[in-house]
């Protein structure tokens, strides 16, 4: 009998200044599993981030959760790459120390492909190091990255990542890359993948949470935002699917957390979204829900607000990004009676203003800082806390196209340099660090916004 091919996924270190537990799982790459086990390959998980790993233990004192599962990453200074030198802040690699995944990596034998997964672009140095490591023991093994940087960046990857090839598609065209790699017939239609696989957290020992999607992509076109161009137009999964996906994997890990990361949950409510909610209330799993990526508040109404309460979600977040005229060149997603009008509603259903927090970007191009001192105001008289975000430029969005175009933003800068983080202290078009420290003690109430 042939020996089952075996795939080691790897869910990489984050290199930054600061990075938090706040619900990051790999979901795409557990997808990408799910598809491996129904092919009948072997697959083992090491997740860098899993803070509940039961092995952790045994290399580090696990920190403890703070809240709904979310906690502090283990931590280890590391040296600045040359292009962040000027930074006046500590760069850390985020997640389990070394000799835990140097262990994990020992036990694996005669791995036949590794694949790593990446998210934000700017974390590629994490994903170096852990390609380092791995191509050090195993020097012979084809390692293919694949995820957010990989798409976004797929020539700075080939350049710096240590991976031998650079995945640049979603799960549907993955029968390409296993043909590619093993020489085989792998012909079932993935199309519909979404639809068919349950992301495979099968693959875990344990977690402290639970993260899926119920829909990809986004009818909306902000020129800040790369998912319509990522994962084409907005498709959403069948009620029952997604509830039986639910149900499976909390009575596995016996959880109490459970994050809906939809980029637009609310599109098509009617038929989506509020059934939903609905078959979660009747469910009645007894676990907290989240909606921690920013829904549009325009889409709420009094019926989805009551539902939301009664399914117990206790995490929405509201996508504001700013107040001022950006709100329409942006794409007109939100405006400021939006957000009033949606807390108002939330408020009346029963949540409270810490469940309910806006997301405020700071550093937008052409953005004021009276516009965030604006917005801020509008939360603060909506009595909802305020989530003030760092402007990032994505290559492919309409903001990169025009800042490159018009020289504002070199178009071959490193990935490194448009951290959130890093951007105000050396970006000329922008706001400096020190105007964003402000805009952010003013959003956590340390100082009074002025009155003219």
């Amino acid at each position: 009998m042939a020996r089952k091919k075996k795939i080691v996924l790897i869910n990489p270190w984050i290199c930054d200044f600061a990075a938090y537990d706040f619900w990051l799982k790999p979901v795409g790459l557990l997808y990408v599993g799910a598809v491996l086990l129904s092919y009948g390959f072997d697959v083992v998980l090491i997740d860098l981030l899993n803070r509940h790993d039961p092995d952790l233990a045994r290399f580090v004192k696990p920190k403890p959760d703070k809240r709904y599962g979310t906690g502090k990453f283990h931590t280890v200074e590391v040296s600045k790459p040359p292009e962040l030198s000027f930074v006046p802040r500590k760069y850390k690699r985020y997640g389990a120390p070394e000799e835990f995944f140097v262990h994990k990596l020992k036990q694996i034998e005669n791995p036949d492909a590794f694949f790593v997964t990446s998210s934000m672009t700017y974390w590629w140095p994490g994903v170096r190091q852990t390609i380092e490591i791995i191509k050090g023991m195993f020097p012979n093994v084809p390692v293919v990255l694949g995820g957010t940087y990989a798409r976004i960046y797929p020539d700075h990857a080939k350049l710096h990542s240590g991976a031998d090839v650079i995945y640049t598609e979603d799960v549907s065209k993955l029968n390409e890359l296993l043909f590619e790699l093993f020489d085989g017939s792998f012909n079932t239609d993935l199309n519909d993948w979404f639809e068919r696989f349950d992301p495979a957290y099968e693959l875990y020992q344990r977690v402290g949470y639970l993260v899926f999607f119920t829909s990809l992509g986004c009818v909306y076109n902000c020129s800040y935002c790369l998912t319509p161009k990522l994962y084409g137009k907005w498709i959403h999964r069948s009620v029952h699917r997604i509830v039986e996906m639910v149900q499976k994997y909390v009575r596995m890990f016996n959880v109490k957390d459970v994050v809906f990361f939809d980029d637009a949950a609310l599109i098509d409510k009617e038929n989506h979204f509020k059934p939903l909610l609905r078959e979660l209330i009747e469910l009645d799993l007894g676990v907290n829900y989240h909606l921690p990526n920013g829904i549009h508040a325009r889409l709420i109404d009094e019926e989805l607000a009551q539902l939301l309460k009664r399914a117990n979600f206790v995490t929405i977040k509201l996508g504001y990004e700013t107040s001022g005229p950006l709100q329409i060149r942006t794409g007109g997603k939100v405006y400021d009676e939006d957000i009033l009008r949606a807390a108002e509603l939330l408020k009346n259903a029963g949540f409270t203003a810490d469940e309910i927090q806006a997301y405020i970007m700071v550093n937008m191009p052409g953005q004021t800082v009276q516009d965030v001192m604006t917005a801020i105001e509008v939360c603060k008289k909506a009595s909802i806390s305020v989530s003030l975000n760092e402007y990032t430029p994505i290559p492919g969005t309409r903001d990169w196209i025009e800042l490159t175009r018009s020289g504002v933003l070199p178009s071959d800068v490193d990935p490194l340099l448009l951290n959130n983080t890093v951007l105000p202290y050396w970006w000329k078009a922008g706001m400096d660090a020190a105007t964003v420290q402000k805009l952010k003690d003013l959003a956590h109430g340390k100082t009074l916004i002025p009155r003219s």
